[in-house]
């Protein structure tokens, strides 16, 4: 019986501590950004969700950036952006959250030492991604063209001392001008979204472990029982 107990001990004290090790492994509720000019956010984000980041922006191609990491994997900087890209926010994650940089607190060109959340140590974690969210500006060109016309003049001179005779005078004109007008238009982009609405693929699996240590539990005192039961008889 002795037996039974101790397996029964060791199966719930294997439960609790799986559990605390997997709630200690769970993000943390409050990173910290490490950077006044970015927002941290707990989880992990991809590229496809700027369009839940920035309502009416996308993901901005590497190709329309200048930029580089450090050999340590941690900075960030921004240089330059192409022509016609308006960038609204640099999104850089790394261990269990992000750092949101939006343009507007990044301010001009560059833009250096960004990176990622704060970890135990208190330095940046390593990038694992980032991208950029923003829109790319589109322009449209209108030409008017307009055509002259040719007008035609008859003049006919009458003597009465000499034979008739007619002169014909024809002009023409002709015109042309063309007008190019030119407009450029971009997206609107709205504001950061709320950060509950932001995207968070965390799993948290503590509740199942709870479970399990529940269901040992229970199968050892059903074993314990049975034991009792047998050496009474």
């Amino acid at each position: 019986m002795r037996r039974y107990i101790l397996a029964t001990t060791f199966a719930v004290v294997a439960a609790v501590a799986l559990f605390a090790g997997t709630a200690a492994a769970q993000p943390d509720d409050d990173p910290v950004s490490g950077d006044d000019r970015a927002t941290a956010h707990a989880g992990n984000v991809v590229e496809k969700d700027c369009a839940k980041l920035f309502k009416g922006s996308s993901a901005i191609g590497a190709g329309d950036l200048t930029s580089s990491v450090d050999g340590t994997n941690t900075y960030l900087d921004i240089t330059a952006v192409a022509d016609g890209v308006e960038v609204v926010a640099v999104i850089v994650k790394g261990g269990p959250a992000y750092n949101v940089y939006e343009a507007a607190d990044l301010g001009d060109l560059a833009w250096l030492d960004l990176h990622s959340p704060l970890v135990s140590s208190d330095k940046p974690a390593q990038i694992s991604h980032w991208f950029a969210c923003g829109v790319k500006k589109t322009t449209t060109t209108t030409t008017t063209t307009t055509t002259g016309t040719e007008t035609t003049t008859s003049t006919t001179d009458t003597s009465t001392s000499s034979s008739s005779s007619t002169t014909s005078d024809t002009s023409s004109s002709s015109s042309a001008s063309t007008t190019t007008t030119t407009t450029t238009t971009s997206a609107d982009v709205a504001p950061a979204a709320d950060e509950e609405d932001l995207a968070s693929t965390g799993f948290n699996g503590g509740w199942l472990i709870a479970l399990a240590a529940l269901l040992l539990l229970a199968g050892g005192g059903l074993l314990l029982f049975l034991r009792l039961r047998t050496s009474r008889r």
